[in-house]
C-alpha cells in the first residue's frame, strides 16, 4: 500500500468500506451502536496490521538496497589534513558541462562533523564558506607528500567556535 509500485487494496472493498455486515433492513439504536463499536473495534487491528506489514517491507525493501548496493557505497573516514576531491554537483544540470571540471580541489579537511558533513579548506589556508556533504567527497590520492603552508597548519588546530 505505501512502498508497493503499484496499487494494491489489502482488504475485502465492501468489508473494508462497512467494516461489519450491516442488516439489509432498519436496527434499532442499540443495535446500530454495537455494529458501530465493532467496526471500530475492527478499524483498529487493520491499521495496527498494516503499520506491520509497511514496517516489515520497509526493513526488507531496505536490506535488499543494502545488498544491491554494497559494492557501490564507500564510506571514507577522512580525518583533519585529509586531501580530498570535491564533487562538482553545480555542473550537472548545465548543457555544457563536458567542458567543465567534475571534481574541485585537491582540499583540505579542516573538521569532520557529526552528521558527516566536511569542513574544507583550499591549500591556500581560506576556507570554504558551506559544509559539504560525504557523498561529494572523494579522498585525492598524491604521488608525494605535500606539505601545507602555515596557514592551513593553523586551521587545523582551530577550535569549533572559531570555525
Amino acid at each position: 500500500m505505501v512502498t508497493g509500485a503499484y496499487l494494491t487494496i489489502p482488504l475485502d472493498i465492501i468489508e473494508a468500506t462497512w467494516l461489519v455486515k450491516y442488516p439489509e433492513r432498519m436496527l434499532s439504536r442499540e443495535k446500530l451502536i454495537g455494529l458501530q463499536a465493532m467496526a471500530l473495534a475492527k478499524h483498529m487491528a487493520h491499521v495496527e496490521e498494516m503499520r506491520e506489514k509497511v514496517t516489515k517491507e520497509k526493513i526488507r525493501r531496505t536490506l535488499q538496497l543494502k545488498r544491491d548496493l554494497q559494492h557501490k557505497i564507500e564510506e571514507f573516514d577522512l580525518g583533519p589534513g585529509s586531501l580530498v576531491l570535491v564533487k562538482n554537483s553545480a555542473i550537472e544540470i548545465s548543457a555544457d558541462r563536458k567542458m567543465k571540471p567534475r571534481y574541485l580541489g585537491p582540499m583540505v579537511v579542516v573538521r569532520k562533523l557529526q552528521g558527516g558533513a566536511y569542513i574544507l579548506a583550499k591549500l591556500d589556508g581560506s576556507v570554504w564558506q558551506n559544509k559539504v556533504v560525504a557523498f561529494r567527497v572523494l579522498p585525492y590520492l598524491s604521488r608525494k607528500k605535500l606539505d601545507f603552508n602555515l596557514e592551513v597548519k593553523d586551521l587545523l588546530d582551530v577550535s569549533k567556535e572559531s570555525l
